[in-house]
C-alpha cells in the first residue's frame, strides 16, 4: 500500500434526527434499502406507521422486489419521499438482525472501494444462516432432581438410579437407561428430573500447554508502544522470526483491552490456524468465539447473536470475522498478515488485511499486524513511516532458529542413480527424529497422488471437461479429478485419445509423498495434513490434536503446515520442491516462496532441542531460498522492491484487473475487446495490458480472458473507476460476465 486507500464511494449511514422524526407526518418516512439484487445499490421504500418507532438504519428488513420479496438492511431513513414516486412499503422487520453503524461504515467504504454492488457486499458480511433466520437446534440435558417427592413406579426408579448427579443430553440418557423418551418424559412430568435446553456450539477445543505470561524485554517493547496507543489509530507491523512470541504480545494486549470493556478481533487467514491460537487464547479469557466457515448453519447464526449481544469479549476467525457484529472494538490484531488467504477470490473480492486496516482508522484504534514474513506491502509501508515497526528478533528463552541444509536435487539424483524424490539427508534427519522420540514435518504445496496423468504411447494428458486444466490422480479413491470444479472420474483403462493401455501418473502429490516416506523410514508414523483429509468437521482441529500427543512422527501436508503451528517436539521439516511455485508466471512468486519456506523453517526447534529444515531444490542458487534460510529479510525485500519498481508493480503501483467470463468463447473475447476498446482513451495515467485469454482459459466450463491495468498510485486506479462509471461504459453483456478486482493478488 504505498498510498492511502480510495475515498469511500458510497454515503456512510446515519441514525436520523430524533426530533425530527416526532414532527414528521405519520406514513412519510422513508427508508433506503440495501439488496442483495442487481440494480442500485439502495432503494427507497416506505415505513408503515407501526415500523416508526422501531426501524432503525442497520436493522434486516424484508422488502418486494418484483414480483418476489427479498431481504436487506435499513441504509439510511429520511422523511423526505421522493415527489411524484409512490413507494411500496417494507414487508417485515427483522429486528434480530441489526448491524451496528462501524460495521456499516466499514461494509459502506469497502463497497466502494472494491466496486461491488452494496447489496452484496452486506449480504456476504452477514452469514447467509442469519439472514435466513436459521436457528440452531437445542440440545435437551437431563438430570435427576434431588427434592422429588413424586411417587414413582419401580422402572422408573430403575431408570433415575442409572442416571448421573451431573445433567448429560438426552440421546445419552436414554442410551444409559436403556429406555424410551416417554420414561424420561413422565419423569419430567412428575418432577423426578429436570429437563433444559441448551444451544451449544460443536467445537473441538485444544488444550492449550502450559505457559508462562512473563514477556521478554523485546516482547514487552512491543506491548509498551501499542498500549500507549490503545485510545486512538496507529498501524503497528509486529516482525517477529518464527518462534518469538508474536502470541503472547496479541495476549497480554488483549487482556488490557478487554479489562477495559472493550472487545478484541483477531484474524487469521486459514482456518487450520484457528485450533491452536484459539485454545491458548481461551486458556486466558473465558468469552471467547472462534468464526469461520466450518461451523454448521445454526451454529453460524448462534455464534452471530452471541457476538451481537456482547457476550463475547474475543473473536478469533478467518477474513470473515472481519465483520463479526462486536459492539465496542479496541484492538484488532492480523495475524500472518503475509498471507494471500486474505485476499477473497470471489465477490466482494477485497483484501481482509487491507480492510482491517480502513477498519481501525475509522473506528480510531490500534491495529496489529503480525508476522515472521511481511508482504512487500506493508514492509514499504514501514519503511516509509506509514506503519511502526516493531521486532523481535529473539525466541524467549534462548531458543536457536533450526539449521538450514539447501539440498541440491540435481546432484540428489545422480548420487541415487535414479529420479529422487526425497532426498538422503531428509531421511536421515526424519529417521533420527524418530528414534529420538521428537517429530517431524514436511511440506509439499501439491495434494493428491499425482498431478498428471498421460498417455505413454501418444502424450495424450487427461483433461476436466469443465476446465482448461489437468486432472489429479487420487489413488486411495483411484480417481482422477479435478482441483477447480470438482469433476470426479474413475481411473481410465485406456488413453481416451488413443485407447492404448498406457496411461502412467506423473508428478508427486501428498498422497504419494506420504507413502515414499513410511517405505523411507519404516515404523514412522504419518498423519497426512490436506484438502482431501480434512473435510470433515474440526478433522483439521483432530488430526493436530493426535500430533500435539504424540499419535504421530511426521506430519506431511500442504501449506496447512507451513505456518502458525507451535509443536515443541519438531526438531525435523522438510521442504519438497521448494523452488517450483518460483515458476509461476506471477510478479508475487518469488515473495510467496521465500515467505513459504521462511515460515515451514520457523516450525523446527521450538522446544528445548535444536532443529533442522531440509530444504529441497533443484534451482538452489534461487533468492528467495537464500535469502529464506539465511534469514536475509532486509537483502531480499530490498532486491525484490527495486524490481517491483523497476516493472512498476505493487507497492510502487496501483493495480486492476478485469476477468470476462461465459459459455461462448467468441463472444468473450469480442466483449473484452469492446470493453477494452471504450476504456483506452479515459486512461489518462493509467496503463491497460490485454485483454488477453488468462492464465486458465476455462474454469467451469466458462470461458475466460482478461485485462490488467497499471497506476501510478492507488488513487489513480480508483479515479480511472470513476471515469468509466460516469461513461456508462458496461462491463457486463448478455452472456458475459466481468469480475472487477481491486488490488488482485493474483494475474494469472
Amino acid at each position: 500500500m504505498s498510498d492511502q486507500l480510495g475515498a469511500a464511494q458510497h454515503t456512510l449511514p446515519f441514525v436520523p434526527d430524533d426530533t425530527a422524526a416526532e414532527e414528521a407526518p405519520e406514513g412519510d418516512w422513508v427508508a433506503d434499502i440495501a439488496v442483495d439484487a442487481p440494480g442500485k445499490d439502495v432503494y427507497s421504500y416506505r415505513v408503515p406507521p407501526e415500523l416508526m418507532q422501531s426501524l432503525a438504519v442497520g436493522d434486516g428488513v424484508e422488502v418486494p422486489y418484483g414480483g418476489r420479496r427479498v431481504r436487506g438492511f435499513v441504509w439510511r431513513r429520511h422523511a423526505q419521499p421522493p415527489s411524484g414516486v409512490r413507494l411500496r412499503a417494507i414487508a417485515v422487520h427483522r429486528q434480530e438482525i441489526h448491524l451496528p453503524p462501524h460495521l456499516l461504515a466499514v461494509v459502506g467504504w469497502a463497497a466502494g472501494y472494491y466496486r461491488c454492488h452494496l447489496g452484496s457486499f452486506l449480504a456476504a458480511a452477514v452469514p447467509a444462516p442469519v439472514r435466513e433466520g436459521v436457528r440452531l437446534r437445542p440440545t435437551r440435558m437431563v438430570a435427576p432432581h434431588a427434592e422429588s417427592g413424586a411417587t414413582l413406579t419401580k422402572r422408573q426408579r430403575q431408570v433415575l438410579e442409572l442416571l448421573p448427579e451431573q445433567p448429560i443430553e438426552w440421546a445419552a440418557a436414554l442410551r444409559l437407561a436403556c429406555c424410551s423418551s416417554s420414561v424420561l418424559e413422565r419423569l419430567a412430568a412428575v418432577g423426578a428430573v429436570h429437563v433444559e435446553e441448551h444451544r451449544t456450539i460443536d467445537e473441538h477445543h485444544l488444550i492449550s500447554k502450559e505457559e508462562s505470561f512473563a514477556l521478554s524485554d523485546e516482547q514487552q517493547v512491543a506491548v509498551d508502544a501499542v498500549a500507549a496507543s490503545l485510545s486512538q489509530h496507529n498501524v503497528f507491523l509486529l516482525y517477529g522470526v518464527t518462534g518469538s512470541g508474536k502470541t503472547l504480545v496479541y495476549l497480554d494486549l488483549a487482556q488490557r483491552v478487554i479489562s477495559q470493556g472493550q472487545q478484541v478481533l483477531v484474524l487469521l487467514p486459514e482456518i487450520s490456524l484457528t485450533p491452536q491460537l484459539a485454545a491458548r487464547f481461551r486458556r486466558r479469557f473465558a468469552r471467547v468465539a472462534v468464526w469461520h466457515s466450518g461451523f454448521s448453519a445454526g451454529e453460524r447464526a448462534e455464534q452471530w447473536q452471541r457476538v451481537a449481544s456482547g457476550a463475547v469479549d474475543l473473536v478469533i476467525g478467518t477474513r470473515s470475522a472481519l465483520f463479526a457484529p462486536l459492539p465496542d472494538i479496541g484492538l484488532i490484531v492480523v495475524d500472518e498478515e503475509h498471507d494471500p488467504s486474505y485476499k477473497q477470490d470471489s465477490e466482494p473480492r477485497y483484501q481482509g488485511r487491507d480492510l482491517a486496516v480502513v477498519y481501525a482508522r475509522q473506528l480510531g484504534i490500534p491495529i496489529i499486524l503480525g508476522t515472521a514474513t511481511p508482504s512487500l506491502e506493508s514492509y514499504h509501508n514501514a519503511i516509509h513511516g506509514r506503519y511502526t515497526p516493531l521486532t523481535l528478533k529473539q525466541r524467549p528463552g534462548g531458543g536457536a532458529l533450526p539449521t538450514p541444509l539447501l539440498v541440491d536435487m540435481a546432484q540428489e539424483c545422480r548420487a541415487q542413480g535414479r529420479k529422487a524424490v526425497v532426498s538422503q539427508a531428509l531421511i536421515d534427519h526424519l529417521r533420527l527424529s524418530c528414534e529420538r522420540g521428537e517429530q517431524g514435518i514436511v511440506l509439499l504445496n501439491r495434494r493428491g497422488w499425482a498431478p498428471i496423468v498421460e498417455c505413454l504411447a501418444c502424450g495424450h494428458v487427461v483433461m476436466c471437461p469443465h476446465c482448461d486444466i489437468g486432472l489429479t490422480y487420487h489413488k486411495g479413491s483411484d480417481q482422477l479429478r479435478c482441483h477447480y470444479c470438482g469433476y470426479e472420474t474413475a481411473y481410465p483403462d485406456a488413453c481416451p485419445a488413443c485407447h492404448e493401455p498406457a496411461l502412467s501418473s506423473k508428478g508427486l502429490g501428498t498422497e504419494q509423498l506420504e507413502h515414499l516416506l513410511k517405505q523411507a523410514v519404516p515404523g514412522m508414523r504419518t498423519l497426512r495434513v490436506d484438502a482431501d483429509t480434512v473435510g470433515r468437521k474440526h478433522a483439521h482441529a483432530r488430526m493436530l490434536s493426535r500430533f500435539a500427543q504424540g499419535e504421530a512422527d511426521c506430519l506431511v501436508g500442504t501449506q496447512m503446515v507451513a505456518k502458525g503451528l507451535d509443536f515443541p517436539k519438531v526438531t525435523t521439516v522438510g521442504v519438497i520442491q521448494a523452488d517450483r511455485g518460483l515458476s509461476i508466471p506471477d510478479f508475487r512468486a518469488a515473495e510467496r516462496t521465500f515467505q513459504l519456506v521462511a515460515q515451514v523453517a520457523g516450525r523446527a526447534g521450538r522446544g528445548s532441542h535444536p532443529g533442522t529444515v531440509v530444504v529441497q531444490a533443484f534451482d538452489t542458487e534461487a533468492p528467495a531460498l537464500r535469502c529464506a534460510l539465511s534469514l536475509a529479510v532486509k537483502r531480499f525485500y530490498t532486491a525484490e522492491l527495486q524490481q517491483r519498481a523497476e516493472h512498476s508493480y505493487p507497492p510502487h503501483a496501483g493495480m486492476l484487473r478485469f476477468l470476462w467470463s461465459g459459455p461462448s468463447l467468441r463472444r468473450v473475447q469480442n466483449h473484452a475487446e469492446t470493453v477494452a476498446g471504450a476504456i483506452t482513451p479515459l486512461l489518462n495515467d493509467c496503463r491497460l495490458l490485454g485483454p488477453t485469454p488468462s492464465g486458465i482459459t476455462m474454469i467451469k466450463d466458462q470461458q475466460r480472458w482478461h485485462a490488467l491495468v497499471k497506476g501510478p498510485s492507488r488513487r489513480a486506479i480508483q479515479r480511472l473507476m470513476d471515469r468509466i462509471a460516469a461513461a456508462n461504459i458496461a462491463l457486463d453483456c448478455s452472456g458475459v460476465r466481468c469480475a472487477v478486482d481491486v488490488d488482485p493478488i493474483t494475474i494469472c
